[in-house]
């Protein structure tokens, strides 16, 4: 938790939580110890110094500042040479009437739609590494098993639908150290299928409706 949450109370989004020494020891320590680092992330300045000591990767990186949202562009021209991971948390149920009282939290942290997704859309043009991640669980528009939204918005952001898939499949795995076994379709990896009735490459959204699941070759559901 690099920075407060934006639902969480007693927290501050605007800034860090810990200082440089402190996020230093943990990524030397878990990294001495062959586990990686994601650093929670809104606060511009949490971010900046997530990317200064090291970490593997970020959840959010909204970049919030006093002012607003942005993601300035040599920011992410920094994070795309580092190879650090993101994961901008896009994707809501468009069925559930967000309440008041959360959109005025979101409000006073700077976020919305559109900030949070031109920011995905400079990291992307960036060539920041991308992966696919909901938030899920936060709250009612914001589900278990919201991922499809997420791709749905990556697209909506200018992301090409492959490059979007990818996020949720390929770079997914390399990221969560499984590219090995999972991600792709391909000989010895895990039968791991998720079939839809289209091709999402030309509608993203065909992924809201699956047809049928496999894990490891097995149906599942």
């Amino acid at each position: 938790m690099a920075s407060g949450g934006v639902f969480t109370p007693g927290t501050d989004t605007t800034r860090p939580q810990f200082t440089d020494q402190e996020l230093t020891a943990t990524v030397t320590q878990a990294h001495e110890l062959g586990l990686p680092v994601t650093a929670h992330a809104h606060a511009l300045s949490a971010v900046e110094q997530a990317l200064r000591v090291g970490v593997d990767g970020i959840e959010h990186c909204t970049c919030v500042t006093p002012s607003g949202a942005r993601v300035p562009g040599d920011l992410a021209d920094r994070l795309a040479r580092s190879g650090v991971a993101v994961c901008a948390t896009l994707g809501t149920d468009p069925a559930v009437v967000t309440p008041p009282e959360v959109m005025a939290m979101a409000a006073r942290a700077g976020l919305s739609e559109a900030a949070l997704r031109d920011g995905v859309a400079t990291l992307h043009r960036a060539g920041v590494r991308l992966v696919a991640g909901s938030d899920a669980g936060l709250g009612p528009a914001k589900p278990h098993g919201i991922l499809p939204e997420t791709l749905v918005e990556y697209v909506a952001c200018g992301i090409p639908a492959t490059a979007a898939l990818a996020s949720a499949t390929s770079v997914g795995a390399e990221v969560c150290g499984l590219a090995l076994r999972k991600g792709r379709v391909a000989q010895g990896f895990d039968a791991d299928v998720l079939i839809v009735d289209g091709d999402p490459a030309s509608d993203i959204r065909v992924l809201r409706r699956p047809l049928a699941v496999y894990r490891a070759g097995h149906p599942v559901g």
